[in-house]
């Protein structure tokens, strides 16, 4: 059967999805692994091997002939076959062996195993192809020492050379850059091609500098403007612009390994990262100074001590920075600690010096000159260093979290937060004693805290806890009615092991408050049956966590415990009822009461409460803890009262209100009413925060550590004092300068250290050339690729260092020169002598990234929301409870720029993931693309093209009514250009058969169904796609 038009339409545009995937693989198929390839092996699978493997599957000893330290001999495998198959986990011996699922596949040997995360790390890794340099074994001459790092072309100091100044060279030049540029290809034989048009090279501007597409106006306000400083003016533009930032801050958060959430097993959220993203894009639009941009992320914090009040926000988000990477464990614990500071260090190495540190973690560096020392000496640094903690499987909550505001500012809030709840629980202490008086019932919490709605002759239910010989009797009901109106049945307590008993827990409970006394009650009867027994009651905070008061009950008498000593206050008969009433006070740290029958009372006065009492009180428990090793002791309990109202004596009787005349009804609902008000003024004034956080770190204590031996923080080895690394200087850390970030970062930032402009100016050359000057970015040492232009680069760093570390003067530079404004078309020679463009003998076309293509689609659409989405719509932080098992994972849907979707670490925005934006477990210098035919089936089937074509059709049909005008005005919104001829001639084609075939298909008239056609091809075609 043949297609209807409309999915020979999706067809057309399918086929032009495919086009630009295979175009894209050119870029990518003859690469080699890129430093991004193989961090996760360097940082997490080459320790554990080390640690758990290496032993007996190393370069000593290969037990079953099985070798675990590079990719020939895991591959090769031992007697069993090979020990790891790259992207197949399930085939691989390895994982299979370290999971202990097979008895006889079970490695480490005895009862040792890695941790879950560990395993899970190693799943990774395979998945991901298993991915690690290739030639990884050692001779010792490979590896740098220091005094050779002295000759090394990236420790050298930055010298600015003078630029080639030759007839031949000046006639071509428009600055500097291009000198340096022209001479590599006069001396390469190599002639440059001729400049990009003015359509061209407005698009290559805006969508290098914003990641948007010009609009139609912006390019003929450039077409009209016939001045030669004319892009000068662009360039202007567009670094003004708020987009500028949006687009920069999305390369600096690759570097810096964004994301939204943890990155341990259950990846909680982490509703505070989006302001470390958003100071990013702030700094890069205000031009912060690289070198202060720095000093900030590594140092904000200490720096904001003695900067101005209105800086101080600012200063500590930018701590972001060191935060924000991949966490582990479960809980603030020293257990993992080592693994947070691997990220951190190994990030701060790569980011900022171009230096694989994290390689150091577990020996001396293989190829640069980095030892273990030097590692430990910069883990001292992270460890006097408190981290904010994100939330985990077992501490489910965020803690740390530096304020936004100074700590006596800190203090203030808190005060004036407690001095509100203060207000407020007092007020419902004073309407609930009146409800109490108006209603009898309500006294001392309800109808006997729910046991008269218990069934008789069963144990205990909710709101109850109980274990052991537990019953509910009618026999058990106290003869007492002063604190709960006269009731049907109480509570047997067998005798069972000590730890059976019953508990209640008093939602919300009571909490010290200085002039407030806490009331409590409790009816019991022992029931000894003439053996030696005893039992205990207890109150305080939870099961057993603070102590505020205890009792031992035995046959013949009762004691309380003073903190001290167990102290008798009554003598009992068996078999008897007795109501225990105390009063206790905070303020004199002190309890009082009675205990006796309504003929019989003894008083006691003045016993200390327990020592370590921490105030809170919510929680009873009888149980078999009496203060003599004796049999549990059967008894009945009833009329168990917690409050902060005086109860009545002994002997009162509670009697029901009868006859509640009008105005009493109409008062208790006005009271209900306003209980009800004011209860929920307190829940939302204790849930919200006394001021804001960031996602950030603190100064901690300053400590110095061990080298840990073979990586591993139970093998300590010599303590290391806290420094820079040697082969950059070597600065320590002096005594009483704090955790000393605020050096490091300056030792970073320094004009003197030859890595940090150099490493800076290279990655900002390529996110404008699609290549750096240096194609490692992030490795700048032994095994990173020498500098295309040495020269070239010095240059630049150390103009970079003369402009201010201005970012914005850097691209100035860079957008000016003849080389960025060449035209993207090749030329046969240049082809033959120099295919990868290394000479940058013309402009490099490129594909657009994940989030530039969204986002451009979202421009030409009409449907982009300008400006800063703000936090994330995360679940209820008191909802939380994500584990490894159930972790956290959430797609949030918006219309905003692709920089503020939420990144989520473990498990990727499907979209990002799909067009190969940036892992956000480790620091990426470079992407890497991939093509596959999903990434064609999204562009020709999801939703989200298809509802930015329907937008762009909307525009097209508002635009103009005429089809030559629509077709010429979408060619120029999407791809920058006007059609030619034969483009016009087959646009006009396509839409008047559509509209033909929608006649034939009874539609006749539907000119969005056309248009959104039309713009499903545009959208998916290559000019709209590439930029030239």
């Amino acid at each position: 059967m043949t297609p209807s038009f409309p999915q020979t339409v999706i067809r057309h545009a399918g086929i032009a999805a495919l086009v630009v995937l295979c175009m894209a693989m050119t870029f990518s198929q003859h690469r080699l692994y890129a430093q991004a390839d193989t961090d996760l092996y360097e940082s997490e699978i080459r320790p554990l091997f080390i640690k758990h493997c290496q032993g007996c599957h190393g370069p000593d000893k290969q037990e079953s002939d099985l070798r675990l330290d590079a990719p020939q001999f895991w591959e090769a495998g031992g007697i069993s076959g090979p020990g790891i198959v790259p992207g197949k986990p399930e085939q691989s011996l390895v994982l299979l062996a370290v999971k202990k699922t097979d008895p006889d596949l079970a490695m480490p040997p005895g009862q040792k195993k890695l941790e879950v995360h560990e395993i899970a790390a190693i799943e990774k890794w395979i998945k991901q192809g298993a991915k690690a340099p290739l030639n990884p074994v050692v001779v010792k001459d490979e590896r740098l020492d220091l005094e050779e790092a002295v000759d090394f072309w990236s420790f050298q100091p930055i010298t600015k050379p003078t630029a080639p100044t030759s007839t031949l060279i000046s006639q071509w030049a428009w600055n500097d850059v291009d000198r340096f540029i022209r001479k590599r290809q006069y001396e390469n034989g190599i002639e440059p091609v001729g400049l990009a048009d003015k359509r061209t090279l407005i698009r290559r501007a805006t969508f290098d500098l914003t990641g948007l597409p010009p609009t139609p106006e912006e390019i003929a306000r450039f077409l009209a403007d016939e001045s030669p400083e004319a892009f000068d003016r662009v360039i202007d533009r567009l670094l003004n612009s708020e987009a500028y930032g949006e687009r920069w801050a999305r390369h600096w958060l690759d570097v810096a390994r964004y994301a939204d959430t943890a990155g341990d097993g259950a990846d909680y959220p982490v509703r505070e990262a989006y302001k470390y993203r958003d100071w990013v894009i702030q700094a890069l639009n205000e031009d912060k100074p690289y070198d202060q941009f720095i000093k900030e992320q590594l140092a904000g914090d200490i720096l904001a001590q003695v900067s101005p009040h209105e800086q101080y926000a600012s200063l500590v988000t930018a701590t972001g920075f060191l935060a924000v990477g991949k966490r582990y464990g479960y809980k603030p614990s020293p257990d993992y600690q080592h693994l947070d500071f691997a990220d951190a260090i190994d990030s701060i190495g790569r980011s900022l010096l171009g230096l694989s540190l994290g390689c150091a973690r577990c020996h001396d560096h293989k190829y640069d000159p980095v030892s273990a020392e030097d590692y430990y000496a910069l883990y001292g640094i992270m460890q006097s260093t408190q981290w904010a903690f994100p939330g985990g499987e077992e501490q489910k909550r965020p803690s740390d979290f530096p304020a936004l505001i100074r700590p006596d500012e800190v203090l203030k809030r808190n005060k004036e937060k407690e001095k509100r709840l203060v207000t407020i629980d007092t007020a419902l202490a004073d309407l609930r004693l009146e409800q109490r008086k108006l209603r009898p019932d309500l006294r001392a919490g309800g109808l006997d805290l729910g046991i008269e709605k218990q069934e008789i002759g069963k144990p205990l239910v909710d709101p109850w806890v109980c274990s052991g010989p537990i019953e509910v009797l009618e026999d058990a009901q106290s003869p007492f009615a002063n604190v709960h109106l006269p009731g049907t049945r109480g509570v047997r307590v067998g005798s069972g092991l000590k730890t059976d008993g019953i508990r209640y827990v008093f939602s919300p409970g009571l909490r010290a408050t200085s002039g407030k006394k806490m009331y409590f009650n409790i009816d019991f009867r022992a029931r000894p049956k003439g053996k030696e027994s005893a039992f205990r009651l207890y109150l305080g905070q939870g099961v057993i966590q603070s102590i505020a008061v205890q009792f031992s009950v035995t046959a013949n008498e009762v004691l309380i415990w003073d903190g001290a000593d167990w102290n008798s206050i009554r003598k009992l008969e068996s078999d008897t009822w007795y109501s225990l009433q105390i009063a206790i006070d905070p303020d004199s740290k002190t309890v009082s009461g009675t205990i006796g029958t309504s003929e019989d009372v003894t008083s006691f006065e003045g016993v200390q409460l327990n020592p370590g009492w921490n105030g809170i009180a919510d929680c009873f428990i009888s149980d078999g803890f009496a203060h003599v090793d004796k049999a549990v002791m059967e008894r009945d309990i009833d009329n168990v009262a917690l409050v902060d109202t005086p109860l009545n004596p002994i002997g009162e009787k509670i009697k029901p209100k009868e006859g509640d005349d009008e105005s009493v009804a109409q008062r208790l609902a006005e009271l209900d009413k306003q209980i009800k008000e004011l209860e929920q003024q307190r829940m939302v004034l204790a849930a919200e925060p006394a001021y804001e956080v960031a996602y950030g770190v603190s100064e901690g204590t300053p400590i110095n550590v061990a080298v840990q031996l073979r990586g591993e923080p139970q093998n300590p080895g010599r303590e290391v004092s806290r420094r820079f690394i040697d082969v950059l200087g070597g600065q320590p850390v002096a005594e009483g300068e704090g955790s000393g970030r605020k050096q490091l970062a300056g030792w970073i930032a320094s004009s003197e250290n030859p890595l940090t402009a150099r490493v800076f100016v290279n990655r900002v050359w390529q996110w404008h050339f699609g290549q750096g000057i240096v194609s490692t970015p992030s490795d700048f040492g032994f095994r990173g690729a020498e500098p295309s232009h040495p020269e070239l680069l010095d240059w630049l760093a150390a103009e970079f260092i003369e402009n201010g570390w201005s970012v914005k003067a850097l691209h100035k530079l860079i957008m000016k020169s003849r080389t960025y404004q060449l035209t993207s078309t090749g030329i046969e020679e240049g082809i033959s002598k120099d295919p990868g463009n290394v000479l940058l003998w013309r402009y490099a076309r490129r594909p657009l990234d994940a989030e530039s293509m969204r986002d451009a689609m979202l421009a030409v659409s009409g449907l982009l929301k300008h400006g800063s989405s703000g936090e994330h719509p995360f679940p209820d932080v008191n909802t939380w409870g994500f584990t490894i098992h159930h972790p956290f994972h959430a797609v949030y849907d918006s219309s905003h720029r692709s920089i503020y979707l939420m990144q989520q670490r473990n498990r990727r925005h499907p979209y990002l993931e799909l067009f190969d934006s940036a892992d956000p477990n480790v620091s990426i210098g470079k992407r890497q693309q991939t093509v596959t035919p999903t990434q064609a089936l999204y562009l020709m089937n999801s939703e989200f093209v298809h509802q930015q074509a329907r937008g762009l059709a909307g525009r097209i049909l508002y635009h103009s009514q005429s089809l030559d005008d629509r077709i010429r005005w979408a060619f120029e919104v999407t791809q920058g250009q006007v059609p030619e001829a034969d483009d016009l001639k087959e646009a006009r084609l396509f839409i008047e058969s559509y509209l033909k075939q929608l006649s034939v298909d009874g539609t006749d008239g539907d000119e969005q169904a056309v248009w959104s056609a039309f713009s499903r091809v545009l959208l998916t075609s290559n000019k709209f796609l590439f930029v030239d």
